[in-house]
C-alpha cells in the first residue's frame, strides 16, 4: 500500500494549460507565425535542404545510420546466439 505522498518542500506544480490561455503570444510564436504566413518559413527550410545536400550532410548521415544500424543488427543477432 505504497500511496503518492506530496513533498513538504516542493509546491504543486501549476497548470501550464490554464495559465497559458490568458497570456500574450510571446515574441517566438509571434515570429512564427509571421513567417508561416508569409511563406518565408518554408523558404528558409527548402534552403536549408538544398545546402545541407550540397555540402554531403544528407549523404554522410544516411551512410552512418546504415552503419549504426547493421552494427546494432550485426550484435543483437550475435547476442542472441
Amino acid at each position: 500500500m505504497s500511496a503518492k505522498r506530496s513533498s513538504i518542500n516542493r509546491p504543486p506544480t501549476p497548470d501550464v494549460d490554464r495559465d497559458r490561455e490568458n497570456q500574450e503570444p510571446t515574441l517566438q510564436e509571434i515570429i512564427n507565425i509571421k513567417m508561416i504566413e508569409s511563406g518565408e518559413k518554408e523558404r528558409l527550410k527548402e534552403l536549408l535542404r538544398e545546402r545541407l545536400i550540397e555540402c554531403g550532410w544528407r549523404d554522410e548521415m544516411k551512410s552512418l545510420c546504415r552503419f549504426f544500424l547493421f552494427n546494432f543488427l550485426i550484435n543483437t543477432v550475435i547476442m542472441q546466439y
